[in-house]
């Protein structure tokens, strides 16, 4: 009977939606609802309620909330809610926590802490809105080669990881040992912010994000609203705004050649990635549906004349993400192209097209 009532809300409301290449928000009008026939409208109708990846995502939703019906939505909810369990620990960037140097037992004294090395490369968890220097990255082709820039700034976790994105790639993210004494030789300043979080914040739909606004971090289990003046607190049962989103990447459950997922996908096709805003979209599915292995993409190589297209027609553009940084030789390399995930990141390959894998469509 509620799931009927919501629906019919449903249709006496328009919904409002914000659209991108990959991905669109959705906002479903006021209604009596609880987290659970939220999270149900929204997967029934889009993909899931919505997950906030970054500040460009938090100012599109906060304007499509407050644009609604020309007067304004007070708030809306979004995914983001507390867990009643053990707090969990995720990189900035999405990356897999495989390794971390805390020498002693390191406990969270607040609601959310992030990571900070010390001068040994040993690592202490400080309430975030402590102020301290930090370390950015650049991506390079792989880990390897990424650039680490020391920021002699003093700003809270979340204002790094703001900054960090915007004139660098992400806050620094640490995988093993190695990477540890060189992000430590690179400074002679401690201690400073890197990019794990450590909090009790988790996403209905299992994304890996680790932005966050300013937050009230309540001990019992509690939702989150967006609005323009932040994110605020929900409680239930009550009367909100809802976020959802579609994604536009469709991931099939089974393995196929290259050419069975050309006829898999039909139309609009096998994904075609022609920007790096693409690239992360494509990285956040992989994550948010916990995928490692090879997955077909629309890459193919023209047999006569050596170059790379994409299924759909148009040749690949001045943007690319080839594993090694360049484009596997002609004459020896094989003819379609997965997305795999090399080193930690995640990168176009090479693939016998006759290869079983996964494949990414594009939908509508």
């Amino acid at each position: 009977m509620a799931f009927l009532s919501v629906l019919m809300l449903l249709c006496a409301f328009p919904l409002s939606n914000a659209a991108g290449r990959l991905r669109e928000f959705h906002l479903l009008n006021k209604t009596y609802i609880n987290e659970t026939l939220v999270t149900t409208v929204c997967k029934t109708n889009y993909t899931d309620i919505v997950t906030v990846y970054d500040d460009k995502d938090n100012k599109e939703l906060s304007k499509l909330v407050n644009t609604t019906n020309g007067s304004g939505a007070p708030s809306a909810l979004i995914g983001a809610h507390t867990i009643n369990t053990t707090y969990t620990s995720k990189w900035s960037n999405g990356d897999d926590v495989t390794f971390t140097s805390f020498t002693e037992k390191c406990t969270c004294t607040t609601e959310i802490c992030g990571a900070a090395m010390r001068t040994n490369g040993s690592w202490e968890l400080l309430s975030f809105n402590e102020t301290k220097h930090f370390m950015c990255y650049n991506e390079g082709v792989d880990r390897s080669s990424h650039n680490y820039s020391l920021i002699s700034q003093n700003k809270t976790w979340t204002e790094a990881q703001l900054y960090c994105r915007e004139h660098h790639t992400d806050l620094v993210s640490i995988t093993n040992e190695q990477e540890n004494e060189r992000v430590k030789n690179e400074t002679r300043e401690f201690p400073f912010w890197i990019g794990l979080l450590h909090d009790k914040i988790e996403w209905f739909d299992g994304g890996r994000s680790a932005y966050r606004d300013k937050l009230f971090y309540p001990k019992e289990e509690k939702g989150f609203l967006i609005s323009g003046q932040g994110w605020t607190q929900a409680s239930f049962p009550s009367k909100y705004y809802t976020l959802c989103y579609k994604s536009l990447i469709h991931v099939s459950t089974h393995e196929m050649s290259w050419e069975e997922a050309l006829d898999y996908c039909n139309a609009p096709g096998l994904l075609r990635i022609e920007s790096k805003d693409d690239q992360i979209e494509t990285e956040r599915e992989l994550r948010r549906q916990k995928i490692s292995e090879p997955v077909w993409i629309g890459l193919r190589k023209s047999r006569l004349f050596g170059f790379w297209m994409w299924a759909n027609g148009p040749n690949v553009g001045n943007w690319t993400n080839w594993k090694g940084g360049r484009q596997p030789e002609h004459q020896i390399s094989h003819h379609c192209g997965v997305m795999e995930k090399v080193n930690g990141t995640f990168k176009w390959a090479d693939k016998d097209c006759r290869s079983p894998f996964r494949v990414f469509c594009e939908i509508r």
